[in-house]
């Protein structure tokens, strides 16, 4: 009499049921191998589910991250030296607002109340603004300058004070200087390499050598050239119009700090203008 067979162990097939969806599972651990419609093993997605939740499809989706992307390392590092470039450039231009830079048209004034001998005039209109060099021609005020040592050596300590506003000035323009110089030189340096790639792909061809894939990899490696320069050329225009900015503040100090060391002599300038355009009026008359 031959023995009982046992229906769960009849066949292979019976190990593997099928999943709620109609796919074939395995019993030992549950992952799904077989589509039911094709037959073929079916794809893990897990890992493109976990670069979607990395990286959001709202910029995933941009065509300037494909760019990116497509650049390789070398693309994402370029990527990496505009984000610095741009947050620095929002810094300065931020800090510059703040400390008056653009409102230097105070100069003259001081030149004018000096020259009339009106010192508690200049000291409001410096204490008003917030300009690098009101601040150290304020503090020069406070300064004695009745001869040429007091003259000498208050111009040495209000000099080390206009050194260090524009030392802090220029803080951030040598790290734009260098992405400005970089970016254009990393961007080379992945044509090349992508160059290199490409001639080895036609070299590993032989003759069999397919055109498309020549001058696809070919505009692959002249993409990071193309994203050196659109990342060097702003670069460069901030760092120079910094550099202007932070030299028209340069020069505004450096009259300001002139006319305050030297205040004395242009109040005597200004008395005897006055007394010769009196002793001209007196003439006239």
């Amino acid at each position: 009499m031959p023995e009982p067979v046992n229906p769960l162990s009849a066949s292979p097939d019976a190990q593997t049921p099928l999943g709620l969806d109609g796919a074939t599972t395995d019993a030992t651990n549950g992952a799904v191998t077989l589509d039911p419609q094709t037959g073929l093993p079916m794809a893990d997605n897990t890992l493109g589910t976990t670069e979607s939740t990395i990286v959001p499809d709202a910029i995933s989706s941009l065509p300037v991250y494909d760019l990116v992307d497509r650049a390789g390392v070398v693309g994402w590092v370029l990527a990496a030296l505009a984000l610095i470039g741009m947050l620095i450039f929002f810094y300065k231009l931020v800090g510059f607002i703040r400390r008056g830079i653009f409102a230097d048209g105070f100069a003259k004034d001081v030149e004018r109340h000096l020259s009339n001998g009106d010192d508690k005039q200049v000291a409001q209109i410096l204490s008003r603004r917030r300009h690098p060099a009101a601040r150290i021609g304020l503090f020069g005020m406070t300064l004695s300058v009745a001869n040429s040592e007091n003259r000498e050596a208050a111009s040495d300590i209000i000099a080390s004070h206009a050194r260090k506003e524009i030392d802090g000035l220029n803080s951030g323009l040598r790290i734009m200087s260098a992405i400005a110089v970089l970016s254009p030189l990393l961007g080379l340096l992945g044509t090349v390499m992508g160059m290199i790639e490409a001639f080895q792909k036609m070299e590993g061809a032989g003759s069999r050598i397919d055109p498309s894939v020549l001058s696809g990899g070919i505009w692959l490696a002249l993409l990071t050239t193309a994203i050196g320069l659109v990342v060097a050329i702003p670069a460069t225009a901030f760092h120079m119009w910094m550099q202007g900015v932070i030299a028209r503040a340069a020069a505004v100090m450096e009259d300001v700090c002139t006319m305050v060391i030297n205040r004395g002599e242009l109040a005597q300038k200004g008395a005897l203008r006055a007394s010769n355009v009196a002793e001209l009026r007196q003439a006239a008359e």
